[in-house]
């Protein structure tokens, strides 16, 4: 099926952006590895001295960039950032020539003119000139000869509509249709995609299963509060009200790692903002006597163990390096703090108004762009991280993963029952 937009979709303001980033932890960053380090140095030292900071620009172009990015262990790595495209026939034409270009530089970084140290590869920046302005000649890839494939870690950000939130994550964890059997395979892309499975490695519990069991639960407490309130709630509480129970549910567990991969879906625009757009009657009806019925619907969605309000958000803790530390201080909001804030215009769980504000860098994502929505349609969209999908992609596939996933966001701004991988026609 082709899906074609109405022509009185036409008129409304668009102004909606979706933007990639493609990691590779197997492609160090270094400085020249020839350049003599100075002798009264360290070991530590010298290693430093060889590294970049987060987010140094290597080269870029008009569409995208190649820059540094950081991990747990302070290893300097390559990072691809693209701009964020205009969800236009002209965005998701850059995104496609950019998805050439960049797919184009990983096959020309492994034939480039090169070096080797030990058994590895080492490439200079200056000889990816043709690929956009230089801006660190002297830095060089750094990638195993035996082993070079960059296997990225692929991550879209973009700007949704939040009475589609719930839709998307229906569409994507949905169970499978085994009669249709090409349908059944484009679904379980996208749920592999988009929000990742057990096979993927990432989740302790499998995903799609939590987030169906998630959706039925949260619409079975709606429906009771609903006749406790004697009016219908809105779309956009609907997924507001799933993305904060996912967002405690996964929260409970926790996970070995930092905090802004706690789960799959994750909000750039912070829920203060986000309860902001919910319709003037509910917000007060949320928010009235201390947030009282707003606190009694996310307990009613909470299993037994789960239910206490008072416990920390981040109950098991969620960590980097350093346990002993990391899940004492990230123990300091409690979910009735998280919930009750929200209400009041601030979101705990961010850099800004965590209660502790000394650990900012394991909370670099959490609500990061605070009131900042895109418009999408006329209506200000929150914007979405997806972080939990498929991951260790080659270029090739990576690529593909772009442009597959501007046309599922794009067809889910505008209410289209669309698959991924789709066909689709961008008007």
């Amino acid at each position: 099926m082709r899906h074609q937009l109405c022509p009185a979709e036409h008129a409304k303001p668009i102004q909606a952006k979706i933007g990639f980033e493609f990691e590779s932890s197997r492609w160090i960053v270094n400085r020249d590895p020839f350049e003599m380090p100075d002798p009264g140095w360290t070991y530590e030292e010298n290693l430093a001295s060889r590294r970049y900071k987060k987010g140094d620009v290597l080269f870029e172009n008009s569409f995208w960039s190649a820059q540094v990015d950081v991990i747990e262990t302070r290893d300097s790595y390559l990072e691809l950032v693209t701009i964020p495209f205009e969800e236009t026939p002209e965005g998701f034409r850059q995104l496609k020539e950019a998805a050439r270009e960049m797919e184009a530089f990983f096959n020309y970084a492994l034939r480039a003119p090169c070096c080797t140290v030990r058994d590895r590869k080492v490439v200079f920046c200056r000889e990816f000139s043709a690929f956009g302005e230089v801006k660190r000649p002297e830095a060089c890839l750094v990638f195993p000869i035996n082993y070079p494939d960059p296997m990225l870690t692929p991550q879209a950000t973009a700007g949704i509509r939040l009475n589609m939130l719930r839709k998307l994550l229906n569409d994507i964890a949905a169970p499978l249709d085994t009669e249709k059997k090409a349908l059944s395979k484009r679904k379980e892309k996208g749920r592999r995609y988009l929000l990742g499975n057990q096979q993927t490695g990432d989740y302790q519990i499998g995903n799609p299963a939590l987030v169906r069991d998630i959706i039925k639960i949260t619409e079975a407490v709606i429906r009771a509060f609903q006749r406790q309130w004697g009016k219908q709630f809105s779309e956009i509480f609907r997924s507001f009200f799933l993305l904060v129970v996912l967002y405690v549910t996964r929260a409970h567990w926790g996970s070995a790692t930092f905090p802004k991969s706690f789960t799959a879906i994750l909000a750039r625009t912070d829920f203060s903002r986000m309860f902001s757009l919910l319709p003037e009657a509910e917000k007060n009806y949320l928010a009235a006597n201390d947030a009282a019925v707003w606190l009694g619907m996310v307990k009613a969605a909470m299993p037994a163990v789960q239910a206490d309000l008072s416990r920390p958000l981040f109950t098991c803790g969620v960590y980097m390096n350093w346990p002993e530390i990391h899940r004492h201080i990230l123990k300091d909001l409690s979910k009735e703090q998280w919930l009750k804030e929200m209400t009041r215009g601030r979101d705990l769980l961010t850099e800004r108004h965590f209660p502790n504000r000394m650990r900012a860098y394991e909370l670099e994502s959490l609500g990061a762009m605070g009131d900042k929505t895109d418009t999408v349609l006329g209506e200000p969209a929150p914007i979405i991280e997806f972080r939990g999908g498929k991951k260790l992609m080659d270029a090739a596939e990576a690529m593909s993963y772009a442009e597959h996933t501007f046309k599922t966001i794009y067809a889910l701004n505008r209410g289209l029952d669309y698959y991924y991988g789709e066909p689709l026609e961008i008007q």
